[in-house]
């Protein structure tokens, strides 16, 4: 995969996408929005509707796209390959379809990249901005997201892309509302999750000394996201997702010396009551260090 962006590509999908029913913005998000990406990098592209978004024209549209290939299968349903006697199943999901939070999309490939089709809601992002200006968010257990969907990521990934189609004006208006980076945000998530980090830490020794390596493991996990969303915020940087986030806060300039090797260290794990309490001990002088850092 090329380590570059390919704006003919862009353009294509923005040619394609634009037309369809309640479609409002489309974006590029994730690393390459960010223009951090690497050769691995898919192409993250972000619709933004209002009221009914046209699941059929959207699925017509997908069907006119997708190139797949071998190897690459699709959340919604449908499969890189299939017989020619196999009904074809949907592209891209209803709305809901990946979650309440997630909302729904698609996974195509298109001249050979592989292009992730997302769905957003304006109205609710919108609504969400205003909670995380004002300091308040919400975390929802939701698959795709280990430790929590955070409702940070609305606002987060809105600020973070870069727009391709936005004739409304509503990607550049949320940007606005979210520059400079909200200060009661950072004091809520460095408050929130360095109390959870603490809990999860302090519940995790009596199973420690038990040997209870897959219960101080889960727990180790939670403490672990929860310092990522602290240091994110007190960098006053975006969490959008909890993969790769230990790298990133690694490039920040306040952190704890050492954060990505003692984070690494901390999870070598075994069941051996000894090396969980080390695990434990490591991660929680992790948390301490980052709240000095607050």
């Amino acid at each position: 995969m090329s380590l570059s962006t390919s704006e003919p590509l862009l353009e294509k999908i923005v040619a394609a996408l634009a037309p369809v029913g309640g479609v409002r913005a489309i974006v590029l998000g994730g690393s390459r929005g960010k223009g951090v990406q690497t050769a691995a990098s898919d192409y993250d592209i972000g619709l933004y509707y209002r009221g009914e978004l046209d699941i059929a024209a959207l699925e017509r549209v997908a069907r006119a796209l997708d190139t797949p290939v071998e190897g690459r299968s699709y959340l919604s349903g449908a499969t890189a390959r299939r017989s020619p006697t196999q009904p074809a199943a949907p592209l891209v999901t209803g709305i809901g379809g990946w979650g309440p939070w997630v909302d729904g999309g698609g996974w195509l490939t298109i001249d050979g990249q592989p292009v992730d089709i997302l769905y957003r809601d304006a109205a609710r992002v919108e609504r969400v901005i205003g909670e995380v200006c004002e300091g308040r968010f919400e975390c929802a257990y939701h698959f795709g997201h280990p430790h929590a969907f955070v409702s940070t990521m609305y606002a987060g990934e809105v600020a973070t892309c870069r727009a391709l189609h936005d004739p409304d004006g509503f990607v550049a208006g949320c940007k606005a509302r979210l520059t400079p980076y909200p200060e009661a945000l950072r004091a809520a998530a460095v408050a929130r999750f360095l109390d959870e980090a603490r809990f999860f830490l302090a519940i995790s020794h009596k199973a420690a000394a038990q040997g209870d390596v897959t219960f101080v493991t889960g727990n180790l996990f939670r403490a672990e996201a929860c310092l990522m969303q602290v240091l994110f915020a007190i960098n006053r940087e975006w969490l959008l997702n909890e993969k790769g986030a230990l790298r990133l806060a690694d490039g920040f300039a306040v952190k704890p010396d050492g954060l990505k090797s003692r984070v690494e260290a901390a999870f070598d794990l075994s069941a051996d009551p000894a090396r969980l309490e080390a695990s434990l001990a490591g991660l929680s002088a992790l948390a301490e260090e980052a709240a000095a850092l607050a």
